[in-house]
Protein backbone atom coordinates (compact mmCIF):
# COMPACT_ATOMS: atom_id res chain seq x y z
CA UNK A 1 0.00 0.00 0.00
CA UNK A 2 1.41 3.28 -0.60
CA UNK A 3 1.39 6.30 1.68
CA UNK A 4 -1.25 8.61 -0.72
CA UNK A 5 -3.41 5.32 -0.86
CA UNK A 6 -3.50 5.00 3.28
CA UNK A 7 -4.20 8.57 3.31
CA UNK A 8 -7.27 8.47 1.16
CA UNK A 9 -8.20 5.80 3.12
CA UNK A 10 -8.24 7.93 6.29
CA UNK A 11 -9.54 10.62 4.73
CA UNK A 12 -12.56 8.62 3.81
CA UNK A 13 -12.47 6.97 7.04
CA UNK A 14 -12.93 10.24 8.73
CA UNK A 15 -15.29 11.75 6.44
CA UNK A 16 -17.60 8.51 7.01
CA UNK A 17 -17.20 9.14 10.63
CA UNK A 18 -18.49 12.74 10.60
CA UNK A 19 -21.47 11.59 8.47
CA UNK A 20 -22.54 8.38 10.85
CA UNK A 21 -20.96 9.46 14.20
CA UNK A 22 -23.15 7.01 16.03
CA UNK A 23 -21.69 3.76 13.71
CA UNK A 24 -18.24 2.26 13.90
CA UNK A 25 -15.58 3.29 10.87
CA UNK A 26 -12.64 1.03 10.85
CA UNK A 27 -9.62 1.35 8.81
CA UNK A 28 -7.86 -1.23 7.10
CA UNK A 29 -10.32 -4.44 8.83
CA UNK A 30 -9.51 -8.06 7.91
CA UNK A 31 -12.47 -10.12 6.75
CA UNK A 32 -12.67 -13.58 6.04
CA UNK A 33 -14.57 -14.67 2.81
CA UNK A 34 -17.31 -16.98 3.00
CA UNK A 35 -16.71 -18.51 -0.16
CA UNK A 36 -13.07 -17.97 -0.66
CA UNK A 37 -12.27 -18.45 2.63
CA UNK A 38 -8.93 -16.07 3.00
CA UNK A 39 -9.21 -12.83 4.71
CA UNK A 40 -9.94 -10.21 2.59
CA UNK A 41 -8.47 -6.30 2.57
CA UNK A 42 -11.36 -3.90 3.16
CA UNK A 43 -10.17 0.03 3.40
CA UNK A 44 -12.50 1.11 5.34
CA UNK A 45 -15.87 -0.81 7.48
CA UNK A 46 -18.57 0.66 8.58
CA UNK A 47 -20.38 -1.47 11.24
CA UNK A 48 -23.67 -0.56 13.26
CA UNK A 49 -26.23 -2.07 15.75
CA UNK A 50 -29.57 -2.22 14.36
CA UNK A 51 -31.58 -3.93 17.21
CA UNK A 52 -29.86 -7.68 16.77
CA UNK A 53 -28.65 -6.88 13.70
CA UNK A 54 -25.33 -5.77 13.05
CA UNK A 55 -25.31 -3.58 9.41
CA UNK A 56 -21.41 -4.15 7.86
CA UNK A 57 -21.02 -1.80 4.83
CA UNK A 58 -17.37 -2.05 3.42
CA UNK A 59 -16.09 0.85 1.47
CA UNK A 60 -12.90 0.31 -0.92
CA UNK A 61 -10.89 3.81 -1.75
CA UNK A 62 -9.17 3.89 -5.10
CA UNK A 63 -6.37 6.39 -5.88
CA UNK A 64 -6.21 6.41 -9.43
CA UNK A 65 -4.78 8.96 -12.12
CA UNK A 66 -7.66 7.94 -14.14
CA UNK A 67 -11.80 6.54 -13.52
CA UNK A 68 -12.64 3.33 -12.62
CA UNK A 69 -13.57 1.53 -15.03
CA UNK A 70 -16.26 -1.35 -15.36
CA UNK A 71 -13.88 -3.99 -14.44
CA UNK A 72 -13.22 -2.33 -11.25
CA UNK A 73 -16.68 -1.78 -10.28
CA UNK A 74 -17.44 -5.89 -10.75
CA UNK A 75 -14.09 -6.99 -9.00
CA UNK A 76 -15.24 -5.22 -6.19
CA UNK A 77 -18.62 -6.53 -6.16
CA UNK A 78 -17.06 -10.06 -5.56
CA UNK A 79 -15.54 -8.19 -2.48
CA UNK A 80 -18.96 -7.50 -1.33
CA UNK A 81 -20.73 -10.66 -2.01
CA UNK A 82 -17.51 -13.07 -0.50
CA UNK A 83 -17.31 -10.44 2.81
CA UNK A 84 -20.92 -10.86 2.91
CA UNK A 85 -21.53 -7.28 3.64
CA UNK A 86 -25.20 -5.36 3.10
CA UNK A 87 -23.81 -2.99 1.19
CA UNK A 88 -20.88 -1.45 -1.20
CA UNK A 89 -19.00 1.59 -1.85
CA UNK A 90 -16.54 2.41 -4.01
CA UNK A 91 -14.69 6.14 -3.76
CA UNK A 92 -12.26 7.24 -6.22
CA UNK A 93 -11.39 11.15 -6.64
CA UNK A 94 -11.03 10.81 -10.33
CA UNK A 95 -14.45 9.35 -10.86
CA UNK A 96 -15.57 6.77 -12.91
CA UNK A 97 -16.77 6.07 -16.57
CA UNK A 98 -19.66 5.39 -17.48
CA UNK A 99 -19.89 2.20 -18.11
CA UNK A 100 -18.69 1.70 -14.14
CA UNK A 101 -21.76 4.10 -13.17
CA UNK A 102 -24.19 1.80 -15.39
CA UNK A 103 -22.67 -1.62 -13.79
CA UNK A 104 -22.36 0.46 -10.23
CA UNK A 105 -26.35 0.95 -10.44
CA UNK A 106 -27.20 -2.57 -11.20
CA UNK A 107 -25.31 -3.72 -8.79
CA UNK A 108 -26.63 -1.28 -6.32
CA UNK A 109 -23.19 0.17 -5.35
CA UNK A 110 -22.47 3.31 -4.37
CA UNK A 111 -20.14 5.55 -6.23
CA UNK A 112 -18.28 8.74 -4.60
CA UNK A 113 -15.66 11.10 -4.92
CA UNK A 114 -14.21 12.62 -1.73
CA UNK A 115 -14.96 16.62 -1.32
CA UNK A 116 -12.75 17.85 1.29
CA UNK A 117 -11.71 21.62 1.67
CA UNK A 118 -8.74 20.86 4.81
CA UNK A 119 -4.93 20.49 2.97
CA UNK A 120 -4.38 17.25 1.22
CA UNK A 121 -3.81 15.70 -1.91
CA UNK A 122 -7.69 15.49 -2.91
CA UNK A 123 -8.52 19.43 -1.23
CA UNK A 124 -10.93 20.92 -3.22
CA UNK A 125 -12.23 24.59 -3.27
CA UNK A 126 -16.17 23.72 -3.83
CA UNK A 127 -18.48 27.06 -4.61
CA UNK A 128 -22.47 27.09 -4.76
CA UNK A 129 -24.61 29.45 -6.36
CA UNK A 130 -26.03 31.88 -4.55
CA UNK A 131 -28.68 34.83 -5.21
CA UNK A 132 -27.82 38.25 -3.34
CA UNK A 133 -31.37 40.19 -3.81
CA UNK A 134 -30.39 43.65 -2.59
CA UNK A 135 -32.26 47.19 -1.69
CA UNK A 136 -31.03 50.91 -1.86
CA UNK A 137 -33.38 53.60 -0.92
CA UNK A 138 -33.45 57.13 -1.91
CA UNK A 139 -35.57 59.29 0.86
CA UNK A 140 -36.69 62.90 0.74
CA UNK A 141 -38.18 64.17 3.88
CA UNK A 142 -40.82 66.81 4.40
CA UNK A 143 -42.43 69.05 7.31
CA UNK A 144 -45.83 71.03 7.27
CA UNK A 145 -47.58 72.54 10.05
CA UNK A 146 -50.80 74.81 10.24
CA UNK A 147 -50.74 75.50 13.80
CA UNK A 148 -51.31 79.00 14.71
CA UNK A 149 -47.83 79.48 15.60
CA UNK A 150 -44.60 81.00 14.30
CA UNK A 151 -42.33 78.26 12.77
CA UNK A 152 -38.72 78.80 11.63
CA UNK A 153 -36.75 75.98 10.36
CA UNK A 154 -32.88 75.80 10.87
CA UNK A 155 -30.56 74.79 7.72
CA UNK A 156 -29.97 71.50 9.35
CA UNK A 157 -34.08 71.27 10.65
CA UNK A 158 -33.77 67.37 9.90
CA UNK A 159 -30.82 65.95 11.49
CA UNK A 160 -30.96 67.89 14.62
CA UNK A 161 -34.37 68.31 15.34
CA UNK A 162 -35.82 65.76 18.34
CA UNK A 163 -39.69 65.25 18.35
CA UNK A 164 -41.56 64.75 21.29
CA UNK A 165 -45.46 63.69 21.61
CA UNK A 166 -47.92 65.69 23.15
CA UNK A 167 -47.29 64.82 26.37
CA UNK A 168 -43.68 65.69 26.40
CA UNK A 169 -42.42 62.42 25.77
CA UNK A 170 -38.95 62.09 23.42
CA UNK A 171 -39.47 60.25 20.29
CA UNK A 172 -36.38 61.27 18.80
CA UNK A 173 -34.71 62.25 15.71
CA UNK A 174 -36.78 61.96 12.84
CA UNK A 175 -34.13 61.07 10.31
CA UNK A 176 -32.72 58.71 13.01
CA UNK A 177 -35.83 57.13 13.39
CA UNK A 178 -36.56 56.40 9.91
CA UNK A 179 -32.96 55.23 8.95
CA UNK A 180 -33.31 52.63 12.01
CA UNK A 181 -36.77 51.44 10.78
CA UNK A 182 -34.89 50.85 7.23
CA UNK A 183 -31.43 49.31 8.71
CA UNK A 184 -33.33 46.70 10.68
CA UNK A 185 -36.12 45.80 7.90
CA UNK A 186 -38.99 46.87 9.99
CA UNK A 187 -40.65 48.75 6.76
CA UNK A 188 -41.29 48.51 3.53
CA UNK A 189 -38.38 47.11 1.23
CA UNK A 190 -41.24 46.61 -1.61
CA UNK A 191 -39.70 48.02 -5.00
CA UNK A 192 -40.69 51.60 -6.28
CA UNK A 193 -42.21 54.45 -4.38
CA UNK A 194 -44.02 54.34 -1.18
CA UNK A 195 -45.57 58.00 -1.19
CA UNK A 196 -46.05 60.27 1.67
CA UNK A 197 -45.51 57.91 5.39
CA UNK A 198 -45.24 59.52 8.48
CA UNK A 199 -42.43 58.84 10.15
CA UNK A 200 -43.66 58.74 13.40
CA UNK A 201 -46.53 56.76 12.31
CA UNK A 202 -49.96 57.29 13.94
CA UNK A 203 -47.84 60.05 17.01
CA UNK A 204 -48.47 63.35 16.23
CA UNK A 205 -44.66 64.55 16.88
CA UNK A 206 -44.39 67.87 18.19
CA UNK A 207 -40.86 70.17 17.77
CA UNK A 208 -39.54 73.39 19.33
CA UNK A 209 -40.52 75.69 16.39
CA UNK A 210 -37.42 77.68 16.81
CA UNK A 211 -38.99 80.58 19.34
CA UNK A 212 -38.83 77.81 22.40
CA UNK A 213 -42.22 76.72 21.74
CA UNK A 214 -43.44 73.10 21.14
CA UNK A 215 -45.84 72.65 17.84
CA UNK A 216 -47.65 70.00 16.40
CA UNK A 217 -46.57 69.07 12.79
CA UNK A 218 -46.36 66.54 10.17
CA UNK A 219 -42.70 64.71 9.31
CA UNK A 220 -43.23 62.57 6.50
CA UNK A 221 -40.81 60.73 3.95
CA UNK A 222 -41.07 59.73 0.59
CA UNK A 223 -39.12 56.50 -0.25
CA UNK A 224 -37.89 55.08 -3.96
CA UNK A 225 -36.73 51.54 -3.36
CA UNK A 226 -34.47 49.89 -5.69
CA UNK A 227 -34.36 46.19 -6.13
CA UNK A 228 -30.71 44.60 -7.52
CA UNK A 229 -30.13 41.02 -8.23
CA UNK A 230 -26.59 39.57 -8.54
CA UNK A 231 -25.83 36.30 -9.21
CA UNK A 232 -22.75 34.25 -8.57
CA UNK A 233 -20.60 31.69 -7.11
CA UNK A 234 -20.44 31.67 -3.29
CA UNK A 235 -17.68 30.08 -2.17
CA UNK A 236 -17.47 27.14 0.95
CA UNK A 237 -14.97 27.78 3.23
CA UNK A 238 -15.41 24.27 5.02
CA UNK A 239 -16.90 21.22 3.83
CA UNK A 240 -16.33 17.48 4.38
CA UNK A 241 -18.37 14.79 2.53
CA UNK A 242 -18.94 13.05 -0.31
CA UNK A 243 -20.39 13.92 -4.50
CA UNK A 244 -22.66 10.92 -5.32
CA UNK A 245 -21.10 10.66 -8.68
CA UNK A 246 -24.50 8.09 -9.83
CA UNK A 247 -26.69 11.17 -8.18
CA UNK A 248 -24.41 14.13 -8.71
CA UNK A 249 -25.21 15.58 -5.14
CA UNK A 250 -23.04 16.41 -2.28
CA UNK A 251 -23.25 14.25 0.62
CA UNK A 252 -22.14 16.50 3.89
CA UNK A 253 -23.81 17.25 7.51
CA UNK A 254 -22.49 21.06 7.58
CA UNK A 255 -20.52 23.23 5.53
CA UNK A 256 -19.60 26.95 6.03
CA UNK A 257 -19.27 29.40 3.30
CA UNK A 258 -16.57 32.48 3.05
CA UNK A 259 -16.90 36.11 3.74
CA UNK A 260 -18.38 37.72 0.99
CA UNK A 261 -16.99 41.25 -0.05
CA UNK A 262 -19.84 43.64 -0.91
CA UNK A 263 -17.21 45.13 -3.71
CA UNK A 264 -16.42 41.58 -4.77
CA UNK A 265 -20.02 40.85 -5.34
CA UNK A 266 -20.07 44.64 -7.57
CA UNK A 267 -16.93 43.58 -9.91
CA UNK A 268 -17.54 39.80 -10.48
CA UNK A 269 -21.17 38.78 -10.14
CA UNK A 270 -23.79 38.82 -12.55
CA UNK A 271 -26.93 41.13 -12.33
CA UNK A 272 -29.80 39.94 -13.44
CA UNK A 273 -33.26 40.99 -13.76
CA UNK A 274 -35.22 38.54 -12.16
CA UNK A 275 -34.51 35.40 -10.08
CA UNK A 276 -35.78 33.10 -12.68
CA UNK A 277 -32.86 34.19 -14.89
CA UNK A 278 -30.31 32.60 -12.34
CA UNK A 279 -29.07 29.38 -14.07
CA UNK A 280 -28.43 27.10 -11.99
CA UNK A 281 -31.64 27.91 -9.58
CA UNK A 282 -29.22 29.49 -6.73
CA UNK A 283 -29.25 27.01 -3.57
CA UNK A 284 -29.02 30.03 -0.89
CA UNK A 285 -30.95 33.41 -1.59
CA UNK A 286 -29.36 36.14 0.68
CA UNK A 287 -31.45 39.77 0.98
CA UNK A 288 -30.11 42.85 2.25
CA UNK A 289 -30.63 46.62 2.45
CA UNK A 290 -28.04 49.30 1.83
CA UNK A 291 -27.30 50.54 5.25
CA UNK A 292 -28.36 54.44 5.92
CA UNK A 293 -26.04 56.50 8.44
CA UNK A 294 -27.35 59.76 9.78
CA UNK A 295 -23.58 60.99 9.57
CA UNK A 296 -23.29 60.48 6.39
CA UNK A 297 -26.14 62.05 5.47
CA UNK A 298 -24.94 65.06 7.67
CA UNK A 299 -21.84 65.49 5.37
CA UNK A 300 -23.82 65.50 2.39
CA UNK A 301 -24.32 69.50 2.55
CA UNK A 302 -28.12 68.53 1.49
CA UNK A 303 -30.44 71.35 2.69
CA UNK A 304 -31.69 70.64 6.17
CA UNK A 305 -29.23 68.24 7.22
Amino acid sequence: MTKASEELERLVQRIQQELAPQAKVIHNVKMVGRRSNVKRQVDVLVTEQVGQYEINIVIDCKDYKHPVDVKGVEEFHGLIEDVGAHKGVLVCPKGFSEAAKTRAGDLQIDLYSPVDTEPHKWQVFPSLPALVDWRDVAISFGVSCSHPAPFMMPFDFFSSVIAFDEAGNELGNPVQRLFDQWNQGDITTKEGETGEMPIFGDTVPWVDNGYGQRIPVNLYANMLVHRQLRYGQLPIRKMSGFKDELKGVVITNAFEVGILDPEEIKRDWIEIAKEEDADPQPVIVMRGVTYCDLQTAKESGVFGF
